[in-house]
């Protein structure tokens, strides 16, 4: 009910395991997100568990997975070493200045 009723939401974040290919799960959450008027910033979670040459094509094969549109961000993020946490933050903060 929050998701689509809050007159306060603002964006929606769908986190994912950056290791696999999105789940069945991932896919069905996405596609409601999308159909309930918004469009989800995944974050893409155990970034400290992949080497760095396999970002981008992990990042793809998120992307190809959730059949994500060109413009959905889709951010690399790490907990353990907080590499992402800019990037989040900086979203964040355009999303509260243009919804002010």
């Amino acid at each position: 009910g929050y998701l689509k009723k809050s007159k306060m939401l603002k964006g929606v974040f769908l986190l994912v395991d950056i290791r696999h290919e999105p789940s069945g799960n991932d896919k069905t959450m996405y596609d409601w997100i999308v159909y309930n008027g918004f469009s989800p910033i995944v974050v893409a979670t155990k970034l400290d568990k992949i080497k760095r040459s396999q970002i981008q094509k992990q990042i793809s094969l998120i992307r190809a997975g959730l059949s994500a549109a060109e413009n959905t961000a889709v951010i690399p993020y790490s907990a353990q070493t907080k590499q992402g946490r800019e990037e989040i933050y900086t979203l964040l903060d355009s999303y509260l200045e243009t919804n002010e």
